[in-house]
């Protein structure tokens, strides 16, 4: 089934990460953030470190078997001390040394795949790991954070990047592993069969060094800005896709295929350059190893006129000589896909750094629910930029209680009931759940308490009654007990009118649905959590007038025995509430019950005529000039 419940906080705004001022760590500093990740897999690991070795060995070997064929059995050339046990009969150690070879290839074979499969899957599960702490370390960010971050760039970073690194891991590292022991096995042996020509072979690598550090640099630089790039279209299409209906009605198709056409042809040209770098590496790394094949078969030929030198050694030379271009080449050819896993490990370290979550309040309290009684003392709150959204916030709802929050757009409203279940913490001031300041809460705890329903309600891809269930504060909920709380909500008759009932297939975001369909759903999942507190963020919004009735007698079923917050635009909701508090510009200006705020004829009264449809702005002017008009005649001792 899809759908999953997450425990992940989702703390507050806008704190700098510890060390950013120090910036994004890079290269190898980035990749020793992921060392620990590497504890579940290190025996997998180190037995395919092993087998890599093993492979390496039996590469050494692989030439040994022409030398002394060539030597000992064509030459009839003495045997070295080490080989006294073959037999006198070439036939016979023809013979033993084809088996030899036999046993090399099926050495190299075995010892290759297992090399392979166990550092293959030893890196499958270090990126494995990494994605999962990713996945969770984001789920904690707070609203701040995620508000500040745009969705497709995050998305880059969990699959492409991720899957960068493990391209790194999986494809390349066992080559390289391989490569490395190879070489130096290689180094090793001929400075033991000759250390003159060893060195005149060796003295390549200062060349290949030289033409390695050339380019690299440009390429870490290319696939950086590549990875950028690749972040910034998957910005460019998320966008478009998840607004997709506003982009066809308005006949931006064009448009916005452009704009992602020009995101995606910087990256493009990005990776075209790092191409184009490690082609010429590679070209480098071939070019100077064959023309270092010239001297050695120069000079080897003509210690062989002298005497200084057999045919076989200098076989066993070139074959050596030649088994290194081999992995120099796969050294090369991974280059770019080292710099794509470097740039990667840059680009998650980064994000896996970066620190924006709320401290929990510690272990719960107490074992009992909480009642309810929420207050909001002296509650100031801004955002990291920008002025002040709230100042100087006081009320208080009894447990049971209910309030009303009313004000025009922009006035503070859902900031305000969004720093009850702490997606925010106050600038200034406290929020206070019991008379306990809810960041000495344990953030599952006050959570567990709180149910929303909200303008947009979240929609997962799943079934139904999966959506219901999704709400459940403890163990998940069954199918049985996700119908029982849409029943005791109100909403059974809007649902059970789907297609297939409670088991009818939901889209992302429920695309599929009617509005009123999504708020059932929405009022369902609140009663299955049976919060202590309820936040009514503008339910019915957007409804007709059938659906909203519906839906407005389910919130009284809803709201029934709970501390209930309400935010609306129409009063028609918020008429019954205990008090009703008008926000304007972050402060409470007027609070009351309903009867109270049209006595006093404010702002509640003029939002009340307007949706009434009694007073038009206009009339409101001429009202307001009227009563100016009406304070300042006893001053200037005129009369009406």
């Amino acid at each position: 089934m899809p759908l999953h419940r997450s425990t992940a906080a989702v703390p507050s705004a806008g704190r700098p990460s510890p060390g950013a001022a120090d910036g994004p760590p890079h290269g190898t500093q980035a990749l020793r953030r992921f060392a620990p990740f590497l504890r579940p897999v290190r025996r997998t690991l180190a037995a395919g470190l092993l087998a890599s070795a093993l492979q390496a060995v039996f590469q050494w070997l692989s030439p040994w078997p022409l030398q002394v064929v060539f030597d000992n059995v064509l030459n009839h050339l003495p045997l070295s001390p080490w080989l006294a046990f073959l037999p006198a009969a070439p036939d016979q150690r023809l013979a033993i040394l084809s088996l030899a070879a036999v046993v090399i290839a099926l050495g190299l074979a075995v010892f290759g795949y297992a090399s392979a499969y166990l550092i293959g899957k030893a890196g499958q599960g270090f990126v494995y790991g990494i994605r999962i702490a990713l996945f969770t370390h984001l789920e904690r960010q707070s609203l701040a954070f995620h508000e500040s971050r745009t969705t497709g760039d995050l998305m880059s970073r969990l699959s492409g990047d991720a899957q960068a690194l493990q391209s790194m891991m999986v494809d390349a590292m066992p080559s390289m592993v391989n490569s490395v022991f190879t070489l130096t096995g290689i180094a090793v042996i001929m400075l033991i069969v000759d250390w003159r020509f060893a060195l005149l072979v060796l003295g390549l690598v200062p060349i290949l060094h030289l033409s390695l550090s050339r380019f690299m640099g440009g390429l870490k630089t290319s696939v950086r800005a590549a990875r950028r790039q690749e972040g910034a279209a998957s910005t460019v299409a998320q966008e478009v896709l998840t607004s997709i209906a506003a982009v066809q009605v308005f006949g931006r198709e064009e448009d916005e295929a452009q704009r992602f056409a020009d995101a995606t042809s910087e990256g493009l040209e990005a990776n075209r350059r790092a191409i184009a770098l490690q082609s010429a590496l590679t070209t480098m790394a071939s070019t100077v190893m064959a023309l270092g094949l010239v001297p050695i078969v120069w000079l080897g030929a003509l210690a062989i006129i002298h005497g200084g030198l057999t045919a076989g050694k200098l076989l066993v030379f070139t074959a050596y000589l030649r088994a290194t271009y081999t992995p120099i080449r796969q050294l090369t050819k991974l280059a770019i896909v080292f710099g794509q896993g470097l740039a990667a490990s840059e680009r998650l370290a980064e994000l896996l750094d970066a620190r924006d979550e709320l401290p929990d309040g510690g272990a719960p309290r107490t074992g009992r629910p909480a009642l309810g009684r929420l207050v909001f003392d002296r509650v100031g709150f801004r955002y990291s930029s920008g002025a002040a959204t709230l100042a100087d916030i006081r009320l208080e709802v009894p447990a049971g209680g209910r309030l009303a929050i009313v004000g025009a757009t922009g006035s503070g409203k859902s900031t305000l009931v969004r720093l009850i279940p702490r997606f925010y913490d106050p600038t200034a001031g406290a929020v206070l759940l019991d008379g306990v300041d809810l960041r000495d809460l344990p953030l599952a705890e006050l959570r567990s308490q709180v149910g929303m329903v909200t303008q947009e309600p979240y929609i997962f891809r799943g079934t139904v009654w999966e959506n219901i269930a999704y709400g459940a504060a403890g163990p998940r909920l069954s199918r049985e007990q996700a119908i029982a709380a849409a029943r005791a909500a109100g909403v059974d008759g809007v649902l059970e009118r789907l297609g297939e009932g409670y088991d009818t297939p939901v889209s992302e975001r429920g695309a599929t649905l009617s509005g009123g369909q999504r708020q059932a759903i929405s009022m369902a999942r609140a009663m299955a959590r049976s919060p202590r507190v309820l936040i009514l963020d503008e339910p019915t919004t957007g409804l007709d007038a059938g659906s909203e009735a519906q839906l407005l007698q389910a919130l009284e079923r809803l709201a029934r025995g709970r501390t209930t917050i309400i935010v609306s635009h129409q009063l028609g909701a918020v008429r019954t509430a205990d008090q009703i508090a008008v926000l304007d510009r972050g402060r409470v200006v007027e609070l009351g019950t309903h009867q109270e705020l049209l006595r006093v004829r404010g702002r509640y009264w003029r939002l009340h005529e307007a949706q009434r449809g009694n007073a038009s702005p206009i009339q409101f002017g001429l009202r307001g000039l009227t009563a100016l008009l009406d304070a300042v005649r006893p001053l200037t001792g005129g009369s009406r």
